[in-house]
């Protein structure tokens, strides 16, 4: 990153000790793969004690803060080798400069910051209003392979395609080569002798096939702009989960260079036996590859992989809607196909390889040129990421801080949804306070755009998938805690739209076709779906910029700046529906942030991000799919029923609770000798299907459950716990039966705002009575 005049002068007054430096520096080289995490905390551990790290400032706290947390996380398993690799390299490098270091330090924390949230969204068919939980629905010390690949499978099961038509033409269409391409492709087709390839191995262990392939490469490929790799020969390259078997790069400057999955370009997966096997396993390992190089470039547009199980091949394209493939083919007996994807991948310009060709790049500088408010064109620079998604099918939200401190927003949203700059507009004209405000918009492309000369037929059918109209059935006759069956006659379907199945080079993806159209979001009723004719949905890539910047409420400094932040939040909301008729139904610690009153209307605390917001008794959007963060949704909504206000009180609830008995932690509000709870009961919250998550959510709201909970803040945060108790009890009323009360009562929403509010407002100014309590 860039780094201000502010802080050039501190690196300036005390530069790190060179001799140390020197000492770590040599450890680092004489590895011959991936440094052990001992000689990585020793690098911490220089950085940590200079006078530098005490100095310098970062988000409200200091560098040295950010790095005691960093080893903590490291001794407590959730951090990864890999995450720490662009610090390595800069580090190594005898050339680079203290203020080098320091700056990729502060990158680094950017990047890993334990305050990062994690979001998860969905492309299955499902019940609107409930979503489908995905690879990024998890903190990071949850993540297990085990755990990821069945998420991954969630995301993926019905958006996949095999066999697509047009896909070799419009990736590698070899007629449109230019004469030294078909070289190429002519000079490795003299190798298969009419049968076979002649060099390949009789029996294709990894190794002897690695070694056939470089050498095809070696012989053929001259002067291409990328180069073909293994785990082995990627100079300490580690994959995260896993082992990465064969993928494409472009080649390094030096080769002592370090890489990471942002240099991956193609990834592929070689087994020795057929693929028929165990095709579902070779796919998902493919999928957590492909997971690991959209979390390294979130801004790239689809990523190219590829199979090679014995002689059969397959070819497969991930975008933000999900992965289709070639269909297998036998690389013997159709080996111009082989030739053809090998110099492909070769030789791909950005384009066809899916790489960012939005963001322009100048040197370490980024920009991009949106559209202001007057429709002018305005070039607006780029800084650090502060949120990313690390996921495949979902929005692939990317927020970057820009040079003027607003934030630009990238996201693949949902066509049938309403433009989040249109809601935000909207809600501009009607008076709404304490709403993040839209400063320049592009709309860069879509998925329809992206498959434009493909046609899809019917998605791959895996063999234990449940067939989606069993699934509608049990849903809609299921009954949920506390609310009375319905008759028939509350679940017709909705005249489905009369859209054709996508065949021909100008597709029309959309949605599942949704049931009760008329429902109000106001009124709590099971919402269910029936799949349509459209194949797959299309989602709309654009950038946003909205003012003012402000840090997550994850990154708060003080129990006095959380508790004002989410009163302010929580009033933002209320404006959001109340005034704007505008229902955001994503509350998350992702997307509350905190702010300086004196650029946000008087707000501490704002809301942002209304992808996913809807106006008040609008029908459904039409959208396959209902995302959230599961962390934080309301328990009706687990359950299926459509989403009202109250709902969303409730979330603010759980980020509340989620704050004080885990983040505190990691913010450093732990008291001398104080240690978090090493099983925490929030962790059921994050683990399971929705059914699991809302009995444990039900659970956990009765008094014993949220005592338990209270029972896990630090000390420090004592003052809260009264708080918490009092927004249980105003959210969860009982009824004449002496049952807790999850529903939302008619009448006026105030009935709700008020007294939350007033809880907050009781206990900031008790705060304000006893400083002590304040840190």
């Amino acid at each position: 990153m860039a780094l201000s005049e502010d802080l050039l002068k501190v690196i300036e007054k005390s530069a790190l000790d060179e001799g140390s430096l020197n000492s770590v520096r040599d450890k680092l080289r004489a590895c011959a793969g991936t440094p052990p995490w001992d000689i990585v905390t020793n690098l911490l551990g220089l950085l940590v004690s200079s006078s530098t790290a005490f100095n310098l400032p970062i988000g409200g706290s200091i560098v040295a803060r950010k790095l005691f947390i960093m080893l903590q996380n490291i001794q407590d398993g959730s951090l990864e080798i890999e995450e720490f690799r662009p610090l390595i390299d800069v580090v190594v490098n005898s050339s680079r400069t203290d203020t080098d270091i320091w700056a990729a330090v502060i990158d680094l924390i950017e990047a890993v910051r334990p305050s990062t949230p994690q979001n998860f969204t969905a492309a299955t068919p499902t019940f609107f209003g409930t979503p489908v939980k995905t690879s990024s629905s998890r903190l990071a010390d949850s993540e297990t392979r085990e755990i990821v690949e069945k998420e991954l499978f969630h995301e993926v099961k019905r958006c996949t395609f095999r066999n697509v038509k047009g896909f070799w033409d419009k990736f590698f269409d070899s007629e449109s080569w230019d004469e030294e391409r078909k070289a190429m492709l002519k000079g490795m087709m003299a190798e298969h002798d009419g049968r076979k390839w002649t060099g390949f191995p009789s029996t294709p262990d990894e190794k002897p096939v690695w070694e056939w392939l470089r050498s095809l490469e070696k012989r053929f490929l001259a002067g291409v702009p990328y180069e073909l790799c293994t785990t082995n020969n990627a100079n300490q390259f580690e994959e995260r989960k896993g082992q990465l078997d064969i993928f494409l790069r472009r080649p390094p400057k030096r080769e002592d260079s370090i890489f990471s999955y942002k240099d991956v370009l193609v990834v592929g997966e070689q087994k020795k036996s057929a693929v028929t096997r165990n095709f579902k396993a070779t796919l998902l390992q493919l999928t957590r590859y492909v997971r690991s190089i959209f979390a390294d470039q979130p801004t790239r547009r689809f990523v190219h992989a590829f199979s090679l199980c014995g002689s059969t091949m397959e070819l497969w394209v991930f975008d933000r809607s999900g992965p289709y493939s070639s269909g297998q083919f036998d690389i013997h007996g159709e080996p111009k196909k082989f030739a053809r994807a090998f110099v492909g991948y070769a030789t791909m310009d950005d384009d066809a390889m899916g790489l960012d060709t939005f963001i322009e790049r100048n040197g370490t500088h980024r920009y991009v040129t949106l559209d202001d408010a007057e429709n002018n064109e305005t070039r607006i620079g780029l800084e650090r990421i502060i949120i990313r998604q690390k996921a495949i099918v979902c929005r692939g939200t990317t927020c970057y801080m820009t040079q003027n401190r607003n934030v630009a927003k990238f996201s693949w949203v949902p066509d049938k949804r309403k433009p989040e700059v249109d809601q935000l507009n909207l809600a501009k004209e009607r008076g709404v306070k304490g709403v993040a405000k839209v400063v320049a918009y592009r709309r860069i492309t879509t998925i329809g755009e992206m498959r434009r000369g493909l046609e899809f037929q019917k998605s791959h059918r895996f063999r234990e998938e449940i067939d989606l109209f069993e699934d509608l059935s049990a849903t809609a006759s299921t009954n949920t805690p506390g609310q009375k069956r319905k008759s028939s006659s509350d679940n017709t379907f909705d005249n489905v739209s009369g859209s054709k199945r996508q065949r021909s080079n100008r597709p029309k993806p959309g949605p599942v076709e949704e049931l009760n159209d008329q429902l109000s979001i106001s009124k709590p009723k099971p919402s269910l779906c029936t799949l349509s004719e459209d194949l797959w949905e299309n989602r709309i890539y654009s950038c946003l910029v909205v003012s003012p910047a402000g840090r997550v409420i994850s990154d708060f400094k003080s129990v006095k700046e959380l508790l004002e932040s989410m009163r302010d939040a929580i009033k933002a909301h209320q404006s959001l529906y109340m005034t704007g008729e505008i229902l955001h139904r994503d509350i998350s610690s992702n997307n509350i942030i905190i702010t300086k009153p004196e650029t946000a209307e008087g707000f501490k605390g704002m809301l942002i991000d209304l992808d996913l917001a809807k106006v008040k008794y609008s029908g459904p959007s039409g959208a396959r799919q209902q995302t959230g963060t599961m962390q934080f949704m309301a328990v009706e909504v687990l359950r299926g029923i459509d989403h009202t206000y109250r709902h969303d009180l409730e979330s603010f609830f759980y980020v509340l609770l989620w704050m004080c008995a885990r983040q505190s932690w990691m913010n450093g509000f732990a008291a001398n000798g104080e240690e978090m709870p090493k099983r925490s009961v929030l962790r059921r919250w994050e683990i399971g299907d929705f059914q699991d998550i809302a009995d444990a959510k039900e659970g956990s709201m009765t008094v014993n459950g949220v005592d338990r909970i209270v029972s896990e803040f630090p000390r420090l945060l004592n003052v809260v716990r009264p708080l918490c108790l009092d927004i249980r009890k105003i959210l969860f009323p009982l009824d004449k039966d002496e049952r807790m009360f999850f529903g939302t009562h008619k009448g006026d929403p105030d009935r709700l705002y008020r007294p939350i509010i007033e809880a907050y407002d009781k206990v900031i100014l008790d705060l304000g009575k006893n400083s002590s309590e304040v840190i």
